[in-house]
Order: C-alpha cells, then sequence, then structure tokens
C-alpha cells in the first residue's frame, strides 16, 4: 500500500468518525434540551435540580486577598 493510500484511508475513516459523533452529540443535546428538569423533593418543588443558584453579594463581602470578611482581624 503506497502513502498516498494510506494517507487517503487515515483521512476518509477520521472523517466519518467526525461525523459519527457529530451526529450523537446532536441526538443527545436534543434528548437533554427535551427531558424537563424535576423539582427537588421537599424544598419549595419549583427549585430546578439542574443548576445552583449563585448570589453575587456574598462573593463581593469576602476580601479578595485574603478571604476574611470586612472588619476580621488580620494577623
Amino acid at each position: 500500500m503506497s502513502a498516498n493510500a494510506l494517507l487517503s484511508t487515515v483521512i476518509l475513516v477520521s472523517f466519518i468518525v467526525t461525523i459519527v459523533l457529530a451526529v450523537g452529540s446532536y441526538m443527545a443535546y436534543k434528548y437533554r434540551e427535551r427531558r424537563q428538569p424535576m423539582a427537588i423533593k421537599g424544598e419549595g418543588g419549583d427549585q430546578p435540580i439542574f443548576f445552583e443558584r449563585f448570589f453575587p453579594h456574598k462573593a463581593a463581602v469576602q476580601d479578595p486577598v485574603t478571604d476574611l470578611e470586612p472588619g476580621a482581624p488580620r494577623n
């Protein structure tokens, strides 16, 4: 087998594998999009389980240099 035929085969196989993976990931994306999040049992019922709520004011309260709250004694 010549080098040209070998390289052509490698390129063709990698192209086919790429197409198969793209179709599979698109199908997984559509399946995940269609699935509705279930509510957490016992905690209000309206909270989705996919995401955790982020409150930026809690992150801004801490000092970024020492990770101490403002007014805390520094050693």
